[in-house]
C-alpha cells in the first residue's frame, strides 16, 4: 500500500507539472491558433516531460520490471495517444458543445485525463511482465 502511495504521489508530481505546461501551452496558444491547433502544441509540450518523469521517478521501480525500452515506448504512446483523444475530446465538448470559452477545456484535461491516464500507466504500461 505504502509503494501505491509513493507511486500515486510520484504521478501527480510529474503529472502536475506536464499538465501544468501542457494547459499553460495551450492558453497562451490560444491567441494564435485555433483551440485545437493550441491542444495539440500543448500536448506535444507536456508529453516529453511525461514521459522522462514517470520512466524514471514515478513507475522508476516498475519501469525496470516492465520490459524493454521499445516496448515501454509503445505502450507509452498508445496511452499518450488515449489522452490526446480524451483532451481533444474535452475541447470539443467544451467549445462545440457546450458552447464555453475554450479555457474551460483545460479544467477537464488538467482533472479528468490524469486518473485514466494514470491507470493505464500502472496497470498496463509499467506493469510486471
Amino acid at each position: 500500500m505504502r509503494h501505491l502511495l509513493g507511486e500515486i504521489l510520484r504521478f501527480g508530481g510529474v503529472g502536475a507539472l506536464a499538465t501544468g505546461v501542457h494547459v499553460g501551452t495551450y492558453l497562451v496558444m490560444l491567441s494564435l491558433v485555433s483551440p485545437q491547433v493550441a491542444n495539440a502544441i500543448g500536448f506535444l509540450v507536456g508529453v516529453g516531460l511525461s514521459y522522462v518523469g514517470h520512466t524514471w521517478f514515478s513507475f522508476a521501480g516498475s519501469s525496470k520490471q516492465a520490459g524493454t525500452g521499445r516496448r515501454l515506448a509503445l505502450r507509452f504512446a498508445v496511452v499518450v495517444a488515449v489522452g490526446y483523444v480524451l483532451n481533444a475530446f474535452w475541447v470539443a465538448l467544451v467549445t462545440e458543445g457546450l458552447g464555453w470559452a475554450s479555457g474551460w477545456a483545460g479544467f477537464f484535461i488538467a482533472c479528468v485525463t490524469p486518473g485514466i491516464t494514470f491507470l493505464l500507466l500502472k496497470f498496463w504500461v509499467y506493469a510486471p511482465r
